[in-house]
């Protein structure tokens, strides 16, 4: 089972790396959240248990997770439940989109399961098709909504400060 969910995000790669980092922060930022308890941090790696909610279906796991800000990357490897050996992979890449400097933001889950069945219908069509893709996806769009909120209001004291020495030189 191979899902990619990709979004192009207009705000400082610095900072949607630190939301998709801080995952002992998602329950608050993320409304689809409903807990992540995390057992151990060394600043690099993560032991965490983790539960979301695919619309009213309760979904939870173990995982570890390893930060690479010098790669722009956020690597999961599912280490309990029913996605239990699953690899998760956030790249963060920055890219000009209609001008704009933004940052692509591609979260990648691959998971396959001993028996063939499995991995062609259950993971890729249950596990795959209905959970991964929605939860993935409204992670993306709500940490979306957060980076360009905060990038909007990081710009607004430079603008006042522009327009102020516009009025001031008139």
């Amino acid at each position: 089972m191979h899902t990619e969910n990709s979004v192009v995000i207009f705000a400082p790669i610095e900072r949607i790396f630190r939301f998709g980092a801080d995952i002992g922060d998602w329950p608050r930022i993320l409304p689809h959240y409903r807990w992540v308890t995390v057992a151990s941090d060394d600043g690099r790696v993560k032991q965490a248990e983790m539960s979301a909610r695919r619309d009213r279906f309760p979904v939870k796991w173990r995982t570890s997770q390893v930060v690479l800000p010098e790669e722009n990357r956020i690597v999961f490897f599912h280490t309990g439940g029913v996605t239990r050996g699953m690899y998760v992979e956030w790249v963060l890449t920055p890219v000009v989109d209609g001008g704009r400097q933004g940052v692509r933001v591609t979260i990648r889950h691959d998971l396959t399961y001993p028996l063939r069945p499995l991995t062609d219908w259950f993971a890729r069509d249950v596990v795959g098709r209905l959970f991964v893709e929605n939860i993935a996806g409204k992670t993306l769009a709500r940490i979306k909504a957060l980076a360009e909120a905060e990038a909007v209001e990081d710009a607004r004291p430079a603008a006042s400060a522009v327009n102020a020495a516009a009025r001031a030189a008139a």
